[in-house]
């Protein structure tokens, strides 16, 4: 009897399901959003884990059009079983020469991953579960773009600025410190358009 793989387990769960597989990255797009289930198997020892990742391909392209010497992009919010799984102590699981492993994969997958991707569905979702949405940090955000164009979406464009009032951290990376400000100025421009072009 042929062992079932851990491809071939996701295969069965994933592709009726819409998802596309190329090589170890499933993925499926539902209007602007993309669903992707990442494989990953390690360098050193063969294991394998599992990576989720989202995206609104919306925001992408509104944040490729912002001007900044520094190219911005948007960074899939990704997260991992343990941070999904109650009681979890937050360690990665991996799976190892374990005969059981494809299926509990999948099985943790359908129990844990679908509904994970199922559990945003409006823009204001993503600002909160993917983006952090009321959160401190500002300059330290390495979603901040994303943030910033999802309120953006919203309507809330004061509250996107807002987030520039906090004070740079004297350990701030200079690089996202030039980002956030390309991302301040465009929100300002955005809110000028908003209000007639007076400033």
């Amino acid at each position: 009897m042929t062992r079932l793989s851990y491809t071939r387990a996701l295969d069965n769960l994933l592709l009726p399901l819409g998802f596309e597989r190329q090589k170890n990255m499933w993925t499926r797009v539902s209007g602007d959003i993309v669903e992707q289930l990442n494989l990953k198997k390690s360098w050193v020892d063969g294991s394998v884990t599992v990576t989720l990742f989202a995206k609104d391909r919306e925001t992408e392209r509104i944040i490729n059009t912002i001007p900044c010497r520094h190219p911005l992009w948007i960074i899939q919010y990704g997260v991992r079983f343990p941070q999904l799984i109650e009681g979890s102590d937050g360690r990665d699981l991996w799976w190892k020469n374990n005969p059981e492993g494809p299926a509990e994969v999948a099985g943790l997958a359908q129990r844990y991953a679908l509904p994970w991707f199922a559990s945003v569905v409006s823009i204001e979702d993503q600002a909160r579960k993917w983006y952090y949405r009321g959160t401190t940090g500002t300059w330290k955000k390495a979603n901040l773009a994303a943030l910033v164009v999802t309120l953006y979406r919203l309507g809330e464009l004061d509250e996107a600025l807002a987030l520039f009032d906090e004070p740079i951290p004297r350990t701030a990376n200079p690089v996202m410190v030039e980002k956030a400000r390309c991302i301040e100025s465009w929100v300002k421009a955005q809110i000028q358009l908003r209000d007639g072009g007076q400033g």
